[in-house]
């Protein structure tokens, strides 16, 4: 099967500009990925309501019976 140069060029010029949106799109997540690792590993956060209670004594959760 022959192609000629116009249709070689052509589905080139798909690729080439298919394979440049997907750089856009790898660029945002490549970011987003940097911020979501910057954000976790900047630790020191402060406990939230829940946490911030000192636990029970010993000896003295689960089942009594």
């Amino acid at each position: 099967m022959k192609i000629k140069i116009d249709e070689l060029r052509s589905i080139v010029r798909e690729i080439v500009l298919e394979a440049a949106k997907d750089g856009v799109i790898q660029r945002v997540y490549r970011k987003s990925y940097k911020n979501m690792i910057k954000k976790a590993s900047s630790g020191g956060n402060k406990n939230t309501p829940p946490f911030t209670k000192r636990t029970g004594a010993l000896g003295r959760s689960g089942v009594r019976g």
